[in-house]
């Protein structure tokens, strides 16, 4: 039976930091929530171990045994495709000593143990043990040894997972976002450059976007390229749907085309099935906990980010494009100089990130009030502060139900 915990922060304190409609004021999250790693145990259990958790792309791993491996708090895994073409999602942790099996990313078909040599099929299934599947064991059953498979689904080639088993189809919840974005088609595209997660130094928690702070931040360096006035931001717009996670915003572009790049235009051809609207526009789709999609005129952008501790997180881009822009000439030196031209909005990225997080473990640290200018943020609070409640309801109820047993 699935064990709840209660929050280690009186739950209502979480009440200020909550949107509705009778009141604008609203403020941040408390820090400790974001520094504490009592919180980040109970996080694990009411987000990560419970919701949708999105973990690369396909097109990472498009041929047989193509793998990657990634962590969840302590939890290790790898994504692996397999010989009929679909993905599995699987425990990195071997069924004799507990060794992590693979690192990093690579092509294997069969999965073995550096220790003592245990070697598993793309399912998981022990295939070699040695001393035990080449003796004349009859007590031991190799067919009953299984590397743990999560719960996995493919949305738009976003490959989600999901610790809960009863967990309802990642496709009900996005299904009309995908009717939304499909004329990106998503599930087409391929990166330029495989994912790669980096290791930081703060809560996962930092990463949420909004773009408050790109008139200020980035002033001189998106702000140059791309205008961000407050009136270009509309955070009010169809994607947005909280009920399922989603949180998205729209920088209104002042032609068609238009992107942060030293010219002020895309540098790749258009995607040739959007429309005029969408080409005049970057969408900007939070899908909590931890994707981030940026849907422009000549591709889609994706940040994804997972949760290590309280201070520790990974996070990584990729820059997904049609097959076709892929194998023009003047691809790669477009994006070459596209990269260079975002380069310095990513180190200020950055610099915000790891000051921000370490001002929040200040004695003095405090919960400023949200601006107008900051409903995506809001909007994230309450869906987040609504797993909270839901986990923590669960453990106390949990407890009044063990305690009414124990003295019955």
């Amino acid at each position: 039976m699935k064990q709840f915990k209660e929050s280690p922060i009186d739950i209502d304190t979480f009440d200020q930091s909550y949107f509705n409609q009778e009141s604008d004021v609203v403020y941040a999250l408390p820090p400790e929530s974001f520094t504490s790693e009592a919180f980040f145990q109970f996080e694990l259990n009411a987000v990560w171990k419970r919701e949708w958790i999105c973990v690369g792309h396909v097109s990472t791993i498009e041929n047989v045994g193509d793998f990657f491996t990634f962590e969840i708090g302590d939890e290790s895994l790898f994504a692996i495709r397999t010989r009929d073409g679909s993905v599995n999602v699987l425990s990195n942790v071997c069924r004799h000593r507990n060794m992590l099996l693979l690192e990093k990313s690579g092509n294997t078909r069969r999965i073995r143990c550096p220790l003592h040599a245990w070697i598993y099929n793309m399912e998981g299934e022990l295939v070699s043990a040695p001393g035990l599947t080449d003796a004349a064991n009859e007590e031991f059953d190799p067919k009953k040894v299984c590397l743990p498979k999560l719960k996995s689904e493919i949305w738009e080639g976003f490959i989600f997972i999901n610790f809960d088993e009863n967990a309802t189809p990642i496709s009900n919840r996005l299904g009309k976002l995908a009717v939304q974005l499909k004329n990106y088609d998503m599930a087409n595209l391929k990166s330029a450059e495989p994912l790669k997660l980096e290791s930081f130094d703060w809560n996962w928690k930092i990463f949420n976007d909004e773009c408050y702070h790109c008139s200020y931040l980035h002033a001189s360096s998106w702000g140059s390229m791309y205008a961000t006035r407050p009136e270009l931001v509309d955070e009010d717009v169809e994607f947005n749907d909280l009920e399922n996670g989603i949180v998205s915003y729209n920088l209104i572009s002042e032609h068609i085309d238009a992107a942060p790049t030293h010219t002020g235009k895309i540098l790749q051809p258009h995607i040739e099935t959007l429309t005029e609207q969408e080409r005049t526009q970057l969408t900007y789709v939070t899908i909590a906990p931890n994707l981030l999609l940026v849907a422009m005129p000549d591709k889609v952008k994706y940040f994804l980010w997972l949760s290590k501790s309280a201070g520790v997180s990974t996070y990584g881009v990729s820059w997904m494009y049609p097959k076709t822009t892929l194998a023009l000439e003047t691809f790669r030196e477009n994006y070459d100089k596209e990269h260079d031209d975002l380069f310095p909005v990513m180190v200020e990225d950055l610099f915000a990130w790891k000051r921000s997080f370490m001002g929040m473990k200040s004695s003095t640290a405090t919960r400023g009030r949200l601006t107008n200018n900051e409903k995506v943020i809001k909007r994230l609070q309450n869906w987040l502060i609504d797993k909270y409640r839901l986990e923590d309801r669960l453990a106390k109820n949990q407890s009044a139900n063990f305690l009414e047993v124990v003295n019955s």
